[in-house]
């Protein structure tokens, strides 16, 4: 890797007409990475069953325009559990990692690197409860090595947290 690398967060999921454009305006500007969330409950609604429409799109046009994708996975489905709606760890960690196993191994090379959940920080990004870095350290372990196992060039963040400022549970 080279340093420093930028890059900057994008909301390319749903409309890509406009994401085409953001892609290029993102490259046009200097940078070289873009941020995009892989939510697990729009790609893996039932265990085993995929829809990869949005994310081939997003993998395939970064590469056209030549950027580097980061991508942050957490929004577990209902069948995974973790207090959904909200977002939340899995009721088995296992499961994601399963996940991240079937997305690493069908963008072998093409995802660059795999931010694992967003801010467990804050009760709202985990499941409504208080905090824990004991919680998240197993569900980044198994997350690294399910990602490895199927893509071992690819990063593996841990999860950005939030400045709160606070010791409480939100």
């Amino acid at each position: 890797m080279d340093s420093p690398e930028y890059g900057m967060h994008a909301f390319l999921w749903y409309h890509p007409e406009v994401a085409s454009r953001d892609l290029q305006i993102i490259r046009d500007a200097g940078f070289g990475w873009v941020k995009q969330n892989f939510g697990w409950r729009d790609i893996e609604p039932s265990k085993g069953l995929f829809d990869w429409s949005h994310t081939d799109w997003i993998v395939d046009t970064c590469a056209e325009v030549g950027l580097d994708l980061l991508v942050r996975v957490d929004h577990q489905p209902q069948w995974a559990g973790g207090n959904y709606p909200t977002n939340g760890p899995p009721d088995d960690y296992n499961d994601l990692g399963d996940f991240l196993y079937a997305v690493a191994s069908r963008y072998r090379g093409r995802i660059r690197a795999y931010e694992v959940w967003n801010e467990p920080n804050l009760a709202k990004e985990w499941g409504g409860r208080r905090p824990r870095p004991i919680e998240y350290a197993p569900l980044l372990r198994i997350a690294y090595r399910r990602i490895k196992e199927a893509d071992p060039d690819a990063l593996v963040i841990s999860a950005g947290l939030s400045p709160t400022g606070t010791d409480n549970q939100t």
